[in-house]
């Protein structure tokens, strides 16, 4: 049924390393390393002007069977991808309602994220070329002819070798488009990448407009002025972050956190007196069989945000005054391993912004 109400995607957090080695200080955080973001085009149909993550729609070409030539030329069999990626945790629905014939869904999504972030800003995540001579044009050139017809990412490594970088990507989160917030929903897996450097960037002109590479303390700063937008799971995920300062140690985590397992978030609209709630997975106000298909009516309840939590045991939610007013709770332990999001309200204010 996924293909009648959402479309599958993948999106890859690119977190790298601080220029200057040294930790970058915003009121209470301190931090070596920096996220990679892109503005969506104001004509985008989906979140136009918001800050994202890369990332986008899979294509039947991210699942081709051709793809484990490109990996077998490069030493890895079909039964050492499946070793190697399939995880012992809970899978995702989007893993295992793939056919059984079609490329490993852990290798496909992968392609996905790196042939996406490879149109939208011209980074390209590869591994086992011998001799990558290609010229910064040559490249932008294969972005553009990526951009038109996602096989031509098949096409490069047929014809220069090597593979994606998909041991690179480590599996994060999971988060399917709420219903009846857009008419466009996605079921997007997020993976997340670790780089010593992030290279001089080109973006599409075409779905984005703009890149930015920032620490977490200011992108939230921009994001609470209303200087940007950052969608709820962009909000969600950054607020993460912040229970990191140091490059290396997160990406250990997220190395040993991928082996665990995927939660899918659907987050569960639930209006109050004084603003919106966002519920996720554990809450207290979170439905035993929520609604994926925008079925039933927006539940209202006569009551403040601050009564509702107050009188809740278990806290899994963000509420939402406004576009830049947001407060996320969480006070359950996160299922497969994850790490809480963080209460960012004392950093934007020891920070005076």
């Amino acid at each position: 049924m996924a293909g009648r109400f959402w479309k599958e995607a993948a999106s890859l957090i690119i977190v790298g390393r601080a220029a200057n080695s040294g930790l970058q200080k915003c009121g209470r955080h301190h931090a070596d390393y920096n996220l990679l973001f892109l503005k969506r085009s104001q004509k985008s149909r989906f979140m136009p002007n918001a800050f994202v993550f890369p990332g986008g729609v899979i294509e039947n070409s991210d699942f081709s069977q051709e793809w484990l030539e490109i990996f077998e030329k490069c030493g890895y069999s079909s039964e050492y991808l499946y070793k190697d990626f399939r995880s012992s945790g809970s899978l995702p629905e989007m893993y295992s309602n793939k056919p059984l014939k079609s490329l490993l869904p852990e290798v496909g999504f992968r392609i996905n994220a790196i042939r996406e972030t490879f149109e939208e800003c011209g980074l390209l995540l590869s591994s086992h070329h011998q001799e990558p001579s290609l010229s910064r044009q040559d490249l932008k050139e294969w972005q553009e002819a990526v951009h038109k017809d996602s096989l031509k990412f098949l096409k490069f490594f047929q014809e220069f070798g090597g593979c994606p970088a998909i041991w690179q990507l480590h599996e994060w989160s999971n988060w399917l488009t709420p219903t009846k917030m857009s008419s466009r929903r996605f079921d997007t897996i997020f993976f997340i990448t670790f780089l010593d450097t992030i290279p001089e960037l080109n973006h599409d002109d075409k779905e984005i407009s703009g890149i930015q590479i920032s620490s977490v303390s200011s992108i939230l700063r921009q994001w609470n002025n209303g200087d940007l937008w950052l969608p709820p799971p962009q909000l969600y995920e950054v607020s993460r972050f912040l229970q990191f300062t140091h490059f290396d140690k997160m990406k250990c985590f997220a190395q040993d956190r991928a082996k665990k397992g995927l939660e899918q978030y659907l987050p569960v609209r639930v209006n109050t007196n004084n603003g919106v709630i966002s519920v996720l997975p554990g809450d207290d106000l979170y439905p035993k069989a929520p609604d994926l298909y925008g079925e039933e009516d927006i539940q209202s309840i006569d009551a403040s945000q601050e009564e509702l939590r107050q009188n809740a045991q278990c806290l899994h939610r963000m509420e939402f005054n406004s576009r830049h007013n947001c407060q996320i709770f969480m006070n359950i332990s996160p299922r497969n391993g994850h790490v809480k999001p963080a209460d960012f309200t004392g950093l934007l204010e020891d920070s005076k912004l």
